[in-house]
């Protein structure tokens, strides 16, 4: 999985945790995005709609959702429309994110299968606080 590879360029703590800057707006325009994503590297425990536990990871977020990788695979049963909720860890104050799966497929740019999750507006609140940069993303 691509995704949860080191990056070369983020070397501090605070990108390790939490971010890396947004996706070029090449790629923003060429998939018709409202909200621009922002790629991170944040461990979480995703779980399914049979509320079964799965690690995984957040390889980007935006202001309304968030791409979800399992880090084992991907079960099959795992599709659009199903509820799910996302924990995570700690180090950013364990919060569950909760949302529904709006795409399922291989990312290239993560070179990974997983999820796009459309988050509820509580989780979206949630993620506005915990990546700050979303909210700066909007701005410009």
């Amino acid at each position: 999985m691509r995704c949860s590879r080191p990056l070369k360029h983020h070397a501090n703590k605070v990108d390790r945790q939490i971010g890396m800057p947004p996706m070029s707006p090449q790629r923003a325009q060429s998939e018709r995005r409202i909200y621009p994503r922002h790629r991170v590297r944040v461990a979480v425990l995703w779980r399914n709609r049979q509320q079964e536990p799965m690690p995984g990871e957040i390889c980007d977020v935006s202001a309304q959702g968030i791409f979800v990788v399992a880090t084992s695979a991907l079960p099959d049963d795992v599709g659009t429309g199903d509820p799910t909720q996302i924990t995570l860890p700690p180090q950013l104050g364990e919060e569950t994110l909760v949302g529904i799966v709006r795409w399922r497929g291989f990312h290239p740019l993560h070179q990974a299968i997983g999820c796009g999750i459309r988050l509820d507006e509580a989780s979206a609140a949630a993620v506005a606080r915990l990546f700050p940069a979303l909210g700066q993303a909007e701005k410009e």
